[in-house]
């Protein structure tokens, strides 16, 4: 305790410190620090970008200063404790370890910044939280595969990163929904998002269960899945017809739920632009703007959310969501 409160002085010491020597900034300038995890994906990148971009035209009393925790939550640390630095009216924050960063955040907090959480909860109170609800996405894609199987066959699944919400609520919500059936559960990872290693486990999935021993595959997003799709048509087991479920909404991934490769994928948002619309909102007190959004809950605790809805997208509907999600697709203009 006595060192987390002297590393507390010291940073707003510090604070103190660099203020002193910043330039000075306009009365009316707004700065919103965005702490972002990491830009390895399409979600991430697409995340960032959109923020930045609606931030530029849309709010001319708006800095918005962008940071990369290029996956490493002691980076993330830094990043948001030079944000504060910096001056920070609002904080903007897509975490890379929930459980690492609280102590931070409860520092913002603490300062009288308001703190938006984009997509990956946190155990501790916020400000607000933007995002869609992951829970019941797993339960869903739980229930689509429990359907499809007539509630019984072997399913692989390939996992997010244990250290955030999304992952463990999205495992949360599948393992409910196939409880009390004869769906099993014969292969599981952390693939921590990535494509490379969703393949090469599957690869090795592959080979410890023969044909006709895997029934579906559910990951906690499409590249994953994609990861998994590549293992199964190289291993020449296509033919097999085993389910692939993934999450996020790729645009790359619609296009092959449409063709048949991936069997279902579910739209996330990238909360972009609505995290900076938030940000913004908090800053001005505007909360018609924050209602605007989506459905507004406010907490016990003080504490505000708003939830962005979700949809399940089949061979069915696909063609509905083309050019509406996010990342490459180069019949998307």
């Amino acid at each position: 305790m006595s060192k987390l409160i002297g590393r507390t002085v010291a940073l707003f010491a510090g604070i103190a410190l660099v203020y002193s020597a910043l330039p000075a900034m306009s009365a009316d300038q707004i700065v919103i620090g965005f702490s972002q995890a990491s830009s390895n994906s399409a979600h991430r990148n697409t995340m960032t970008k959109r923020n930045q971009s609606y931030a530029a035209e849309n709010f001319k009393d708006v800095k918005l200063v962008v940071t990369n925790a290029e996956g490493k939550s002691a980076k993330q640390i830094s990043d948001v404790e030079s944000l504060m630095v910096q001056g920070m009216k609002v904080l903007m924050i897509s975490a890379q370890d929930s459980a690492a960063i609280a102590p931070t955040i409860k520092q913002v907090m603490a300062a009288g910044i308001p703190v938006v959480t984009l997509e990956r909860s946190l155990d501790t109170p916020v400000t607000l939280h933007v995002g869609p609800h992951n829970k019941p996405i797993g339960k869903l894609a739980g229930k689509f595969i429990v359907e499809k199987l007539g509630g019984k066959g072997n399913v692989v699944e390939i996992k997010g990163d244990p250290a955030v919400a999304p992952a463990v609520e999205r495992h949360d919500g599948f393992a409910e929904a196939i409880a009390g059936t004869a769906i099993k559960v014969i292969a599981e990872t952390h693939a921590d998002w990535d494509q490379e290693k969703a393949l090469k486990f599957m690869e090795d999935t592959l080979q410890r269960f023969p044909a006709g021993q895997i029934q579906a595959v559910f990951t906690h997003n499409d590249n994953m899945a994609f990861g998994a799709l590549r293992a199964i048509q190289a291993a020449g087991r296509a033919k097999e017809g085993i389910l692939i479920i993934g999450i996020d909404g790729e645009n790359a991934a619609i296009r092959s739920v449409d063709k048949g490769d991936l069997t279902a994928t579910f739209t996330y948002s990238t909360v972009a632009p609505e995290g900076v619309i938030a940000a913004h909102a908090l800053a001005t007190k505007d909360t018609a703007a924050l209602e605007k959004l989506g459905t507004l809950t406010k907490k016990p605790d003080g504490s505000m959310e708003i939830e962005i809805a979700s949809n399940m997208i089949t061979k069915a509907n696909a063609t509905q969501f083309f050019c509406k999600g996010f990342g490459d697709d180069p019949e998307c203009k």
